[in-house]
């Protein structure tokens, strides 16, 4: 990644509030990619289930009789029903019921009875079964993908960036606090946020606190003059004498065992998974934000801390000081996509423009350009008409 060298465009106004170019965009993105859909604790017990919404898909995850994890529509087979009636629960004796007509399945998604229908030779029961979806997992993360088929593994989909946090054990770690939050905003403004630092010195003071670096609005030591030197490569790292993301960078909480001295020393390292998912891992404990299309002008975000088993319970005085810092600056970012999402409607504004440091905006946009490019190929491959507003 380098500084932009020539002010360029931003991505056209509408693609943010128009109906048509979103659905366009669940078609080339979130119905194709991997989505993270919770952490495998959540389903410690066969038939433990919890519903996920992906865009307009409603979906939920489950374990089989034989503990592997299992993901299907939300539909029954005989006239679409949704099944869940919670968002989360436990199928009683193993069994998935219809609260409709009662048609009856397994864990595995089998149908398996169907009270009170009028027998014909031609019904098969294999015929029907639950709409399956593909499921895997990394370092205790879910994560489905919608595709019939997808384009890539779950570990080809990480990449690199999954081995930014694998000294971190997050497989064996917990969630010790959730919040949900639901902003008005597209999910790219969110996403557009995250990936760059201008905004820092203005809305961040408390972060700037802890990261000297983003007091200068930029993400990497190498953004600015002379910065390249500094120790560890140019990352952006904590404050001399502090340690970790808190109010005031200190941390009661023991030192999570795998991270390395460097990795300590930083007190802050980044994996992320455009545009669904970041992870933020310090070295007391680790925060996840799942972000999740929720129209054209909203946008779900789901954020869980982590710590390792039993350390919840045995450091009960530390939780609270944890969470402060991360949970205000979601609020500030939520903020300040809101006002971005409202502006964008002037009819005199096409499109924005991206500063040198707005480099990661940029490789975004051209990711989503790529994608959306290639979806119209696909749909005018498979005759289907291509968006008006790509």
């Amino acid at each position: 990644m380098t500084l932009l060298n020539r002010i360029e465009a931003a991505l056209p106004s509408h693609w943010y509030y128009d109906a048509g170019h979103y659905q366009h965009e669940l078609e080339a993105i979130w119905y194709h990619d991997w989505v993270c859909v919770g952490r495998t604790g959540e389903f410690a017990r066969p038939g433990d289930y919890r519903v996920a919404v992906i865009g307009d898909q409603s979906l939920f995850i489950t374990r089989d009789r034989q503990g592997t994890l299992r993901a299907f529509h939300n539909t029954c087979r005989h006239r679409g029903s949704a099944l869940c009636v919670s968002a989360d629960g436990h199928f009683a004796n193993g069994r998935i019921v219809c609260p409709y007509h009662t048609w009856t399945y397994s864990l595995g998604g089998d149908l398996i009875a169907t009270p009170a229908r009028l027998e014909t030779d031609d019904f098969l029961a294999q015929d029907f079964s639950l709409y399956s979806i593909h499921v895997d997992t990394w370092g205790g993360f879910v994560f489905v993908n919608l595709s019939e088929q997808p384009a890539v593994t779950l570990a080809k989909f990480l990449g690199g960036e999954a081995h930014e946090v694998a000294n971190w054990p997050l497989a064996d770690m917990v969630t010790v606090h959730r919040e949900t939050t639901t902003i008005a905003c597209n999910w790219k403004l969110f996403w557009e946020n995250y990936s760059e630092c201008y905004h820092c010195p203005r809305l961040h003071p408390e972060l700037c606190h802890i990261v000297p670096l983003y007091k200068k609005g930029v993400l990497n030591y190498a953004d600015i003059p002379d910065g390249s030197a500094d120790i560890d490569g140019g990352r952006p790292h904590v404050g001399p004498g502090l340690a970790t993301w808190t109010l005031d960078g200190a941390s009661s909480l023991p030192p999570i065992e795998g991270p390395d001295d460097t990795e300590r020393a930083r007190g802050m390292t980044f994996a992320s998974f455009t545009a669904s998912m970041f992870i933020v891992a310090h070295p007391d404990y680790v925060r996840s934000v799942r972000i999740y299309p929720g129209g054209p002008e909203t946008t779900e975000l789901v954020v869980d801390w982590m710590l390792p088993p039993g350390i919840h319970d045995s450091h009960i005085d530390a939780i609270e000081p944890m969470l402060e810092l991360g949970r205000r600056v979601i609020e500030q970012d939520g903020r300040a996509c809101e006002l971005n999402q409202q502006g964008l409607k002037s009819r005199r504004h096409d499109n924005g423009v991206l500063m040198p440091q707005e480099y990661s905006l940029w490789e975004f946009h051209e990711w989503l350009r790529e994608r959306l490019a290639a979806a119209n190929v696909a749909r005018r491959r498979d005759g289907v008409a291509t968006s008006p507003c790509s």
